[in-house]
């Protein structure tokens, strides 16, 4: 029998059919110069001096030589979904009225763990170290910066992949961050972490902090994006 399309295939982005489990090492990873001066307060009207500008630049040059990105990500069956919050095909509970709000339509989700690795993290403790503390504050910003645009090109690698099933992914969800649930703002607590992390093996690109909701390497991000169907996709024959 075929599988439905609402059960985990293979394809040859290098995902483990068995385990729904893929790996991505986002490549051609950019952090713009401007942005990063946007962030400390430059504008267009106000541009920064010629020294200011060239710390952003070396900061961003060197988060991005820095960076070693990697995500490691599963796709798993909803069990289900209610006000209180989400259980999925593992038994893995989420926390919080965020789910039912954010995954109505669907039938599972697609979790991940995202790092921008250990030589970053090293490399700004260098520059603290050395008491270079301006240039380790630029490149803490351009370090944000990169794993925004890590995660967007990982959304659009799952994005990919959820289009060949006749899927399409919901906004993205992560510990830590507030979502608007019947017009109150409504936080995915960061307590859910252990949980989300006990998904994965030791060969993720993170982990946690013992005895801590924090993680290693400083520049890592988590979440999970709902996967629902493309109204229309035709559906396959048993």
């Amino acid at each position: 029998m075929m599988p439905s399309r609402y059960e985990f295939q293979g394809h040859a982005s290098g995902i483990d059919a068995k385990q729904g489990q893929g790996d991505f090492a986002p490549a051609g990873l950019e952090v713009s110069t401007e942005r990063v001066l946007r962030v400390l307060g430059y504008r267009r009207d106000a541009p920064a001096r010629a020294a200011v500008r060239s710390t952003a630049q070396a900061m961003a040059e060197l988060a991005v030589a820095a960076a070693t990105p990697r995500a490691t990500y599963r796709r798993l069956a909803i069990d289900r979904c209610t006000p209180e919050g989400l259980v999925l095909s593992t038994g893995t509970r989420l926390r919080g009225p965020t789910f039912a709000a954010y995954l109505a339509g669907c039938d599972e989700v697609a979790v991940f763990v995202l790092s921008l690795g250990a030589r970053f993290d090293s490399t700004q403790k260098n520059l603290s170290a050395a008491g270079k503390t301006l240039e380790a504050y630029v490149m803490d910003i351009a370090g944000w910066l990169g794993i925004e645009e890590a995660t967007r090109l990982l959304k659009d690698r799952l994005d990919e992949e959820a289009k060949r099933d006749g899927l399409e992914l919901t906004r993205r969800l992560a510990p830590g961050y507030t979502s608007r649930v019947g017009g109150q703002k409504v936080e995915w607590s960061l307590e859910d972490h252990p949980a989300l992390f006990s998904l994965f093996d030791e060969a993720a690109p993170a982990r946690l902090l013992e005895g801590s909701c924090a993680m290693t390497p400083k520049m890592s991000r988590t979440g999970l994006f709902g996967l629902r169907a493309v109204p229309g996709y035709p559906i396959p024959d048993a």
